[in-house]
């Protein structure tokens, strides 16, 4: 099946070009971490979803990875972590998207999420400016 190297959509074998970026497809993309880096770590997977989809609104594609492990009846926060990868061109305009909206900002020191009230970040423990 060939792959738009754009958008990453598998379509039908007659298909040659994306019809939504307008590039000619890919037997096969190349996968890897290798242009890819953390632009955020978040503690919920709904929040994730949510940083996910605002964030591809603006252009900005990501890829999640759940590091999710829960024991019942009462999940282990530590264990709970969802790491939101972009571009490494784009980690830097992610951070700021996030810095900008009303209820989220990225923590300086790991980048990691954090609601505007917390003071200390979640992931690290450093301190938080108000």
């Amino acid at each position: 099946m060939p792959y738009c190297p754009d958008c990453e959509e598998e379509f039908r074998p007659e298909v040659k070009t994306c019809p939504e970026c307008n590039v000619d497809l890919v037997d096969a993309l190349e996968r890897g971490n290798g242009d890819l880096e953390v632009a955020f770590t978040v503690m919920y997977e709904s929040k994730a979803h949510i940083i996910r989809g605002y964030l591809e609104n603006e252009g900005i594609p990501c890829q999640l990875e759940n590091a999710t492990f829960s024991m019942e009846p009462v999940p282990v926060p530590s264990l709970m972590k969802v790491r939101l990868w972009t571009r490494k061109e784009d980690v830097q305009r992610a951070r700021q998207l996030i810095g900008e909206h009303e209820k989220f900002s990225a923590c300086s020191a790991c980048g990691g999420v954090v609601l505007d009230e917390d003071r200390v970040c979640d992931f690290c423990g450093a301190a938080l400016e108000p």
